[in-house]
């Protein structure tokens, strides 16, 4: 069925133009979400029926001629918001132990350290925030987060630079110095 013919039907509200939409989406939403959230396929499931739940209620509003880039976009945007959450309720003393030798001193500072390092990194934009947490976090080259951020390439290395500099310049506010290269 045609894009055009399918916005229509879930316009009206009927529940077959859904039944359409997951016919035709479910296997690409999926593969987004497995993208963002690798071996979690609980998870998937749940944001595939969050994304279609989503697209249902927004039906008024949804344009033709990009469903499914707006699909795409609404399943990586609620991944990356599960991968914040979980970074934000990770205890500390998780990712110390993960980090740190046995000295407490080490242990310390590593604590001291990472919350600076989070300070800093949420002294940047939003979206520049999840292209760091995507490439520095995650592993992900810049190519691939620029794709699935909708980024071209160029502008997601410029972002990176920049936000490189925003990052040094809050820790030197702080108190680090940094050799020059």
């Amino acid at each position: 069925m045609r894009e055009e013919e399918l916005l229509k039907r879930l316009r009206r509200g009927d529940p077959a133009g859904l039944e359409e939409l997951m016919d035709q989406y479910t296997s690409y939403v999926c593969a987004v979400a497995a993208r963002v959230l690798p071996g979690c396929p609980e998870e998937w499931e749940e944001l595939v029926t969050e994304t279609f739940l989503e697209a249902w209620n927004r039906r008024k509003t949804l344009q033709p001629g990009n469903l499914k880039g707006w699909l795409g976009a609404v399943v990586r945007n609620r991944a990356f918001n599960r991968l914040r959450a979980r970074r934000e309720t990770l205890p500390l003393e998780e990712d110390v132990l993960l980090l740190s030798p046995d000295s407490p001193q080490i242990t310390l500072e590593q604590r001291e350290l990472e919350q600076v390092l989070r300070k800093a990194l949420d002294s940047l934009e939003e979206s520049d925030q999840e292209l760091f947490v995507r490439h520095y976090y995650y592993g992900q080259t810049v190519a691939r987060a620029a794709e699935e951020m909708g980024l071209n390439l160029s502008t997601a290395k410029t972002r990176l630079r920049r936000g490189r500099e925003r990052l040094k310049e809050f820790l030197q506010e702080v108190g680090y110095e940094f050799e020059e290269a």
